[in-house]
């Protein structure tokens, strides 16, 4: 008799679990334009947090092909290519050095331009 709470119980159990599988959404990383430029004037100014980074680097963004091009851009600078050395580790709260801070910089500008010249969309 001790059978059937327990098989409810685990029916009941195992049912919510694939209700919230079924009608769930996944979680999504689809950080803004401004988000992003934020975060790159944040490595510039030492406020930026090393995972936000970290996130920012190793994560594609697929569904906006000019963020995505700063975000490799910034890749290169993390990790260096064959002509270009990657940046140096940063003091304190720095993420890098000077010269990287100035790299970081010139992408933030781009990045800054792009938005600026976005075309703005309005539902009626």
């Amino acid at each position: 008799m001790e059978i059937i709470p327990i098989f409810l119980v685990t029916l009941l159990i195992i049912g919510g679990l694939g209700l919230a599988i079924f009608f769930g959404k996944p979680p999504v990383h689809r950080p803004s334009r401004q988000e992003i430029l934020s975060l790159l004037r944040g490595v510039e100014a030492g406020t930026t947090r090393q995972e936000a980074w970290d996130l920012f680097i190793g994560y594609p963004l697929a569904y906006d092909p000019e963020l995505e091009a700063v975000r490799q851009q910034c890749v290169v600078l993390e990790e260096g290519d064959g002509d270009i050395p990657p940046a140096g580790q940063g003091l304190g709260e720095f993420i890098y050095n000077r010269d990287g801070r100035e790299r970081i910089s010139q992408i933030a500008d781009a990045l800054e331009k792009l938005i600026k010249d976005a075309p703005v969309y309005r539902d009626f």
